[in-house]
């Protein structure tokens, strides 16, 4: 009878969220499920410490610090300790040394050329742009190839001019300056390392069309010598009264929200799993829950957002602890129970016994 309750329980209850989850009718309560919970749930049935220990030491070997820190950071979080030979070998990595050599060199190639690989590279790279020096660079080739009627890309030139104008302080930006000119070179790094969908491209160009007014730009642009920095920068200064950023700025502002989860060069490796701003919003809701480990958990579950674990599988598994917990309460009870009677049932006939034996003493 025991054995029946539990495995009643295990099959009714996990079978009867299913069906509530295909039919909706939880939508309202997945909010409140800890998602935490669940990804660490996956985490464990799908991904083995050998896994974990052999992608650091494939990082390293390839010489991708940042993956082999990511995986360790995720070993960590699954309270999996790396195996000797991948920690000792992402040690031997970190030491001091080994980091100003390799950061050096990338944080000077992004800064000039705008572009990156590691870490340093993307940091130089958005460090640039915040000082607008990226912008002029990008306006003047970009412009260049727009007043010359050559193919060009209005990603790069309407965000760098967007760019520019936040930073002159010629668009009202509602106190979200600083953040909007993050997200501007996040943006732009991501577009020249190819981290950025066709899909969200598409959509981000019609975004800044909205922005800016590129006929006028090319008029403008036309009469300025664009290999001379300050006379573009005083020309497309302004020409920034004109852009209309009221569209483009929630964007650029929630690429904000990511960076400051998980850093630049995160922020523009993630630009991958991104189609539309629907996804946007998703990975950044997934940064703030997991910071730098986002990418690596993506890899490793192929699910791109929070609500993704809250899938049938991970909730029945989820519904199941809860089971196995009950179903060992409700054992634990009915043995308490019965323990009970069986301790009534021998006070009782050691009680009989008692009775039977008292007329015989008397007599």
């Amino acid at each position: 009878m025991r054995a029946f309750v539990v495995v009643f329980l295990a099959i009714v209850i996990p079978g009867g969220l299913f069906l509530a989850l295909e039919a909706g009718l939880l939508d309202a309560y997945l909010e409140d499920i800890p998602t935490e919970t669940l990804i660490l749930q996956e985490l464990h049935a799908t991904v083995s410490p050998e896994e974990l220990d052999a992608r650091v030491l494939e990082a390293l070997e390839e010489g991708r610090q940042d993956d082999a820190e990511m995986y360790a950071e995720i070993a960590v979080y699954m309270d999996r300790p790396l195996g000797e030979d991948a920690a000792a070998a992402l040690a031997a990595s970190q030491t001091t040394s080994a980091t100003v050599i390799r950061n050096t060199g990338s944080f000077f190639e992004g800064f000039v050329t705008g572009e990156g690989s590691d870490n340093a590279s993307f940091a130089g790279a958005v460090t640039s742009d915040l000082t607008v020096i990226g912008d002029i660079r990008d306006i003047g080739s970009e412009g260049s190839k727009l007043v010359a009627g050559e193919e060009y890309s209005e990603v790069i030139l309407g965000l760098s001019v967007v760019g520019l104008a936040v930073t002159a302080g010629t668009v009202a930006s509602g106190g979200g300056g600083l953040p909007a000119r993050v997200g501007v070179s996040l943006l732009k790094v991501a577009k020249k390392a190819g981290t950025m969908t066709k899909s969200f491209s598409k959509q981000l160009g019609r975004l800044v069309s909205k922005a800016v007014d590129f006929p006028a730009l090319r008029r403008t642009l036309s009469d300025v010598s664009l290999s001379n920095p300050n006379a573009t920068r005083r020309a497309v200064t302004a020409y920034a009264d004109n852009v209309k950023s009221a569209e483009i700025f929630p964007v650029l502002a929630r690429m904000n929200d990511v960076q400051k989860s998980v850093g630049p060069a995160e922020s523009v490796r993630l630009m991958k799993y991104v189609r539309n701003t629907d996804d946007l919003d998703n990975i950044a809701d997934m940064t703030r829950t997991l910071g730098v480990k986002t990418r690596g958990v993506i890899l490793l579950t192929g699910k791109t957002s929070l609500r993704a674990f809250k899938g049938a599988i991970n909730l029945i598994r989820w519904a199941l602890e809860w089971v196995w917990a009950l179903g060992v309460a409700v054992l634990g009870w009915l043995g308490m129970a019965g323990g009970r009677r069986v301790l009534r049932r021998r006070r009782t006939r050691v009680a009989e016994a008692r009775a039977a034996a008292q007329p015989n003493k008397l007599a």
